[in-house]
């Protein structure tokens, strides 16, 4: 009896630590993406025309369900080249998808997504590989993969190497393209600015002599097609502005086609789209955004304009039957996109495919369509329909059938570069608390009147809320697409709720598309999008500022979010201002944004409001002048010139400079105060990290076990810089080299190296979190090969400094730095601490983990206090004993069974409720 009592009991304890089913998707959402389309593919028989194959750029292959847009299954592979899809073939129920240049070669079942066969055929990631799929005695049943050094065919059932080839110039040809060509084939390999290199290789992968062709206007990304009858190379070169013809039968040299000579404009988007095998030797050539140019071969050698496709932004020539078939996507008015069908032989309008349908400005335009032509059932006419699914300019995927899309999906959020939460404006009811009351001027019976209206409003909304309440909660679980905004029920007002859960989620994407979302439900509520927007590469990193220079709490101001990136067209700065409860863009200009005049390499917002209580913001140009933006935030510039420093940092030199705002009589400057030279010979910059300003502190000090003090050292002007190198072989060390990195401390107004250490024998990607008086990071010890968690935090001492008897003849002393480094038993994406409303309480650290979970880690788990002994004085403090290493608590991780794959960043932002981080 004893016994089963015991086992009661230990079952009911490990039950109250599970999440209950009824609570999955009810406090969380996830939405699962795949990036911008590079390959997409209609699945064949059995299931054809019901879902779709794709790759993406973010090194994601996923199945779609052609019904609703949901994804059917989808396979991550790694985020940096190892992972990168170079092919993607579909055929019968098998997917393959080359890798890395050819380093992995897998094969997929299209149903499941499990995983057929995978080789490897080489080691060299760094080039791109081609593949195509092989037709002997009207079978496909083998694959033929080039990658930079040889040419394989493999069996499409097992993956067998049937046959290989090694290719001649492979150490300095980039990329080849490959195509058959009668019994054997035809491949041509680029060194840019240099050569082309053609080879034939016979059906058993006998080499014959290569020919090189002189080729210096060619260049790595420059547009090139071998056509279908694989006796022409075609390339477009911008320099000259021509089609650039190449025999593979002579191979002697190339011919020019000028093509302002035909009359055809062209762009900086000018390349060649495609073959149009359907009709001969003919390319589909793209000279503007939005016209196309179908360029024909003729016997001399040279090409002429067979037809141009004007204001279209993509097209394609498909067969159906006997038909060739010309599908066409042309702009029919500011919201709505027409699709034409065209019969080539008769020259006559399909009026059965076209047709028009609804698209949003807010997508910018087509620019790629992948149609699916098949035959209605009981039609005995034989006439054709369609369904389209393209792709446009902010990566978006639309699928449109019968006049109507059917749904899309907003890939550009997988692209997110910068996240503010906002708060939510309060309801109509509660901005009239204050006059619920009346004023002194209103007599007695008209302050009873409009108490009355205001309780009886209150009391309206108090009923509905109890009758939302009563019909239950609604559980987001992952919806896999967007539904048309023409269709979608309307939600509840946006307003704020009684404990501030609900915000507005800010996101600005790569593409140039903003986006605001609804936090507890995670619907987008609006989106824009500026086609001119690209963001800033810093550190080889692409990066968007978003500041929230007004919030909410401010009416009837509206609040007001601007996003600082690189125009596109022009290279200078470009800001786009936005109310982000409602996105209304608060210029004049389309959304086009405001070209600054000027490349911007340093941007700051002020921490005080002007009279309208927004917040200004500081741009520094590349000549290190400032400008402030809005023009009504200069008297409230003027005001701190003083107290304003900045520092600066050349990644190319690794030199960080400090600099003084001086005002003069006709403008203000930048003066150099200090200098700080890193060693750029030695390491390279990798980040610097700054503290939060939402990042609040409560307590000055921390409370020791003997009641003493010791007070955080908290200086706002700290910041924190890694730099990462590898040490220099010499006659001691036979080791070969060996990687390090540096953590230096900085105070940003002085330019003095508060702390500084480095870490041997260790690499990165590191991962800094700076906040309070510590700052928490991430490597991987090489030598152990493991991963750790160092800590350093920084403290006065026992004795509090005097800020308000500063002299320089008596400097403050410097800081106590206690630090440790801890086992962590997993790899990290990112990671982000924990914001509270006041800073009260006790901050976790939560990391992305690359086996898919968040995990959220208390900070007392990475105090550097943590006695190896315990003695009466950390146990009366709290303190937990050292360990060296740091648990992984599955109970811990906040997405229970929700995996996460490639996170890029972790945001957090401060609740209602103290407690609360959301």
């Amino acid at each position: 009896m004893a016994v089963t009592g015991s086992i009661f009991f230990a079952t009911f304890v490990g039950c109250s630590y599970a999440l209950f089913a009824d609570q999955a998707g009810l406090f969380d959402w996830k939405q699962d993406y795949v990036g911008k389309i590079k390959f997409l593919h209609w699945e064949q028989l059995p299931s054809a025309g019901k879902k779709v194959l794709l790759a993406s750029e973010k090194n994601v292959i996923a199945s779609i369900n052609a019904h609703d847009g949901s994804i059917v299954w989808r396979k991550i592979f790694e985020s940096d080249k190892r992972g990168r899809i170079d092919a993607f073939l579909h055929h019968g129920n098998a997917v393959i998808s080359v890798h890395a240049g050819g380093q992995f070669v897998r094969s997929w079942h299209a149903g499941s997504g499990s995983l057929n066969w995978e080789k490897s055929l080489t080691t060299d990631s760094a080039s791109l590989a081609s593949a195509f799929l092989l037709e002997r005695e009207g079978k496909r049943d083998s694959i033929v993969v080039t990658t930079s050094s040889s040419m394989h065919c493999l069996k499409l059932s097992d993956g067998l190497e049937e046959w290989r080839a090694e290719l001649p110039n492979s150490e300095t040809v980039d990329h080849w393209f490959v195509q058959g060509q009668g019994e054997g084939f035809v491949a041509v390999g680029v060194t840019p600015n240099q050569r082309v290199t053609v080879v034939s290789v016979g059906a058993e992968g006998k080499v014959k002599q290569p020919k090189n062709v002189p080729a210096p206007w060619i260049a790595q990304d420059t547009s090139c097609v071998i056509m279908e009858d694989s006796k022409h190379f075609v390339c477009y070169s911008d320099q000259t502005s021509s089609l650039q013809l190449l025999s593979l039968e002579t191979v002697s040299v190339f011919i020019p086609t000028d093509l302002k000579a035909l009359g055809v404009v062209t762009s900086d988007v000018s390349q060649i789209e495609a073959t149009v095998p359907e009709l001969g030797s003919t390319v589909m050539f793209r000279s503007l955004e939005n016209q196309l140019v179908l360029m024909s071969l003729t016997s001399q050698q040279a090409f002429s304009v067979y037809k141009v496709l004007d204001k279209t932004f993509t097209a394609q020539v498909t067969k159906h039957g006997e038909k060739y078939i010309l599908l066409t996507l042309t702009q029919a008015g500011a919201e709505s996109v027409k699709l034409t069908g065209v019969d080539f032989t008769a020259g006559t309008e399909i009026e059965d495919l076209s047709q028009t349908f609804p698209f949003a400005h807010y997508h910018g335009h087509p620019i790629k369509m992948y149609p699916f032509l098949f035959t209605k059932k009981k039609d005995s006419s034989n006439k054709p329909a369609c369904k389209l699914i393209f792709a446009s300019q902010d990566y978006s995927l639309h699928f449109v059938q019968k006049n109507k899309p059917q749904w899309r999906r907003e890939e550009s959020l997988s692209y997110i570069l910068t996240v503010q939460m906002v708060d939510l404006p309060v309801s109509e009811n509660q901005a009239k608390f204050e006059d619920e009351f009346g004023t002194k001027e209103e007599d007695i019976f008209a302050m009873f009147i409009k108490r009355l209206k205001a309780q009886f409003s209150q009391l309206k909304v108090f009923s509905v809320a109890l009758m939302d309440r009563v019909m239950g909660h609604t559980h987001h679980y992952t919806v896999s697409s967007d539904a048309i905004e023409e269709e979608e029920p309307e939600e509840e007002d946006l307003v704020r709720d009684d404990f501030n859960l609900h915000k507005i989620i800010v996101v600005a994407t790569a593409s140039g598309k903003i986006y605001g979302i609804r936090s507890h439900t995670g619907k987008i509520a609006w989106q824009q999008f500026v086609p001119d927007l690209v963001p800033f590469q810093r550190r080889g990193q692409l990066r968007l500022l978003l500041m929230v220079q007004r919030t909410t709490a401010h009416f009837p101001h509206a609040p007001q979010c601007t996003v600082l990136g690189v125009s596109k067209q022009t290279g200078n700065g470009l800001l786009i201002s936005f109310n982000p409860v409602t996105g209304a863009l608060l210029s004049n200009r389309q959304g086009k944004g405001h070209d600054l005049g000027f490349k911007v390499v340093q941007a700051e917002m002020l921490a005080e409001m002007d009279a309208e209580f927004l917040k200004g913001l500081i741009l520094i140009d590349d000549h290190n002048k400032p400008h402030i933006y809005p023009e009504s935030s200069q008297s409230v510039f003027k005001a701190l010139t003083m107290q304003l420093f900045f520092h600066l940092l050349n990644a190319d030199t690794g030199i960080m400079t400090g600099y003084k705002l001086t005002p003069s009589a006709s403008e203000l400057s930048l003066d150099e105060v200090w200098t700080l030279d890193l060693q750029k010979s030695q390491q390279t910059i990798t980040g610097v990290y700054g503290k939060r300003a939402l990042d609040l502190v409560h307590s000055q000090g921390r409370v020791l076990g003997d009641r003493s003090v010791l007070y955080k050292y908290l200086n706002p002007n700290l910041v924190a810089v890694v730099a990462e190198g590898e040490e220099i072989l010499t006659s001691s060390n036979n080791k070969g080299p060996s990687a390090f990195f540096s953590l230096y401390l900085i105070d940003g107004v002085t330019g003095h190296i508060v702390h500084h250490q480095t870490h041997k024998r260790a690499r990165g990607p590191v991962k800094v979190i700076h906040s309070e008086n510590w700052v928490v990071y991430t490597y991987f010890n090489e030598k152990h090969r493991r991963n750790e968690v160092g800590v350093l935090e920084l403290y006065e001492g026992r004795q509090q400094s005097n800020s308000t008897a500063f002299s320089s003849f008596s400097p403050p002393p410097p800081p106590l730095v206690m630090r440790q480094a801890y086992i962590f038993p997993e790899p990290i994406y990112a990671m982000a601490s924990t914001v509270t409303e006041k800073g009260i309480t006790s901050k976790s650290i939560i990391l992305a983990l690359k086996i898919g979970g968040i995990l959220s880690l208390p900070k007392a788990l990475l105090d550097p206090r943590r006695p190896v002994m315990p003695t009466p004085e950390t146990m009366e403090e709290g303190t937990i004993p050292y360990v060296p290493e740091i648990p992984l608590s599955t109970e811990a991780l906040v997405n229970y069974n929700r995996s996460l794959f490639n996170v890029d960043g972790v945001f957090t932002s401060p609740a209602g409720l103290e407690s609360t981080s959301l």
